[in-house]
């Protein structure tokens, strides 16, 4: 495959990027020598739209979106980028953005070098060999943060090589995302949600801005309405919510004014509030992708926000596992790894198999009618703070040090109670730095008194001890 003109590979000087961006950037270009399409992976927060825009600089580019409220976004990145869609007029730039409906319907074929692919999992190959076909020598560029499409078709009929620009432990570590706290009920239903959600933004969310993704949009009005009752300003944001309403409504959400926002994934792009620290799932989730949209909302810090917090009424959680975790990424077979299997159906016209919560099948066309539904069944349960084992922040621990050390003096329960529930959360033992030697000694005479109650041996109370306290108690 021939070189890129000069432009392209020329080195730029970009001091602003950081080193994985720079990293990242390099790899592209290296990849381009040997492959025509390479997807880049960015995860939340890692900030693709700086590293593509510092990828086309100095060349004659086409970045494509596939909504129109991504337009404006992309164009910023890129100074005195043209925009080809509906309500702008045409200009002459070497970076045009564009709607890939636009380009399809009008038929408009600007110059590049290179075919950006914003979001770029929702690109399926039939689409766009449509386009490709009026660019067989641009280099071609996707990027996205989670590269699996709803329809489970590999993105490897597209692109050729993937590239990872930051794992989430990473740009957590670094402090380009925030930490994250999530609460989930101990057991999940069949179906229904484990509490309400209004209900449980009030127990967790710390009255902070927050984004309740549901499954319906009767039940996200709903929602809406119940928040308002209660004393928490809310609106809903539909797909069919006209622009300048949406965007009214999402400044005065930005601006503090409006604490909650409900809908039914409509917020998963092209949605930048560092404010919101809440999202609250209120309807399963089928597959990784969508989990890691929603909760990607919120994770990106802000001086305000101490932490973000994922409230799970559905269990998505333990099906896709934590947020922040690190991810395995692939062009073919499971895209995103580290999930379940998604749940499918049949097409009764087709007989295509496609995920269950498809209405219209992507193969014909086919629009199922589900029967008709109440509102989920809402459970009345306590959520539980979710830990990640030995890895869990020394900070988090001490929290729950001290919390269970509480829990035991108001309920005038040893010190081992202590030690056993805190190896259940984090699988080592406490440091005991603040039990005194009265309280051991006490330890050691009720282990004692235990052991001749029950018959034990003599050896029974030395060895809880030892468990407890990490060595041997004095003769």
């Amino acid at each position: 495959m021939g070189t890129l003109g000069a432009a392209v590979w020329r080195d730029v000087m970009t001091p602003d990027l950081r080193p994985y961006q720079s990293t990242a950037v390099a790899a592209v270009r290296e990849a381009w020598r040997s492959v025509r399409a390479v997807l880049l992976v960015a995860p939340t927060g890692s900030g693709k739209t700086v590293m593509f825009a510092s990828i086309i600089r100095d060349t004659r580019a086409l970045v494509i979106v596939h909504r129109r409220e991504l337009v404006t976004q992309a164009a910023r990145a890129v100074a005195g980028a043209g925009i080809i869609a509906p309500g702008y007029p045409a200009t002459a730039a070497p970076v045009q953005v564009a709607t890939v409906q636009t380009l399809l319907a009008r038929g408009t074929r600007p110059p590049a070098d290179v075919i950006v692919l914003d979001e770029a999992h929702h690109y399926a190959a039939d689409d766009w060999r449509q386009l490709a076909a009026a660019y067989p020598a641009a280099r071609v560029l996707g990027v996205t943060a989670t590269p699996q499409r709803a329809d489970g078709r590999p993105l490897g009929d597209v692109f050729e090589r993937l590239i990872v620009a930051a794992q989430y432990p990473d740009l957590l570590r670094d402090g380009h995302l925030t930490a994250c706290r999530v609460f989930q009920p101990r057991e999940v239903a069949a179906s229904g949600l484990e509490c309400h959600p209004v209900d449980a933004y009030e127990r967790h969310a710390e009255a902070s801005q927050a984004f309740v993704f549901c499954g319906t949009v009767a039940f996200a009005k709903q929602l809406a309405g119940e928040f308002s009752e209660r004393g928490v300003r809310a609106v809903c944001i539909t797909a069919k919510t006209p622009k300048p309403e949406r965007d009214y409504m999402l400044g005065r959400f930005a601006a503090g004014a409006v604490r909650v926002v409900t809908n039914v994934g409509t917020m998963t792009e092209g949605v930048d509030v560092p404010a919101a620290r809440t999202v609250i799932l209120a309807s399963s989730i089928g597959h990784v992708g969508g989990y890691l949209q929603r909760v990607g909302r919120v994770l990106r810090p802000h001086p305000d926000k101490p932490d973000a917090i994922v409230i799970d009424l559905s269990g998505a959680t333990l099906q896709h596992g934590m947020p922040t975790e690190a991810r395995h990424y692939s062009l073919d077979g499971t895209a995103i790894a580290r999930t379940s299997p998604t749940p499918l159906r049949v097409c009764r016209e087709c007989g295509a198999t496609v995920e269950a919560w498809i209405v219209k099948c992507p193969m014909c066309g086919y629009v199922r009618v589900p029967p008709p539904v109440a509102g989920p069944r809402i459970y009345d349960r306590e959520l539980r703070m979710v830990f990640a084992g030995v890895d869990t922040a020394a900070d988090a621990k001490a929290r729950e040090y001290a919390r269970l050390r509480a829990v035991a003096t108001a309920r005038g329960w040893s010190i081992g109670w202590v030690v056993r529930e805190y190896r259940k959360l984090f699988g080592e033992a406490p440091r005991l730095d603040d039990v005194g030697a009265d309280e051991r000694r006490a330890e050691l005479a009720r282990l004692r008194e235990l052991a001749a109650a029950k018959g034990y041996k003599p050896g029974f109370a030395a060895v809880r001890y030892k468990e407890a306290f990490g060595v041997w108690p004095r003769r």
